[in-house]
């Protein structure tokens, strides 16, 4: 898992992931939550921060936060998120428009057509911007204590 200190705005209080990979066959085992968890650990800091659109990595978010912005609206989350680079407010949350290529980063099923929630709607659905796949939701996480 790569990952980089953010938010000068916010004092070098806020992580941002980037770059988690997980080979197929070894994907669904908690191998990146585990990670997660353990770079918390080292780092310890207040807030993670993110750009995604797959709902795996919201869930994995989720698992170490009290709350995960966009999905629930905190306004020192939105704030946070704001700060990030290429940050684009569209209806109900933050966007990075354009981030990936034409084709989108993903090859094949595009994780956005999923759920957060099992029984969920897809993000699509919940993040319209996400219908292009060249479009990652911006997320925002407070670090749970």
């Amino acid at each position: 898992m790569r990952s980089q200190w953010y938010g000068a705005a916010f004092g070098g209080k806020a992580l941002e992931l980037a770059g988690r990979v997980v080979h197929p066959e070894y994907q669904e085992q908690g191998i990146a939550t585990t990670m997660l968890d353990n770079l918390l650990l080292t780092t310890q800091p207040e807030f993670l921060t993110t750009y995604t659109r797959n709902p795996r990595i919201l869930r994995m978010m989720n698992h170490v936060s009290s709350e995960l912005y966009p999905l629930v609206d905190d306004e020192e989350l939105r704030s946070l998120a704001t700060t990030m680079n290429y940050a684009e407010p569209r209806g109900n949350a933050l966007y990075h428009i354009n981030r990936y290529d034409e084709n989108g980063l993903f090859v094949g099923v595009d994780p956005a057509s999923y759920p957060f929630e099992k029984d969920g709607i897809s993000l699509k659905q919940q993040f319209e911007e996400l219908i292009n796949v060249r479009n990652a939701l911006v997320v925002a996480a407070r670090v749970r204590r």
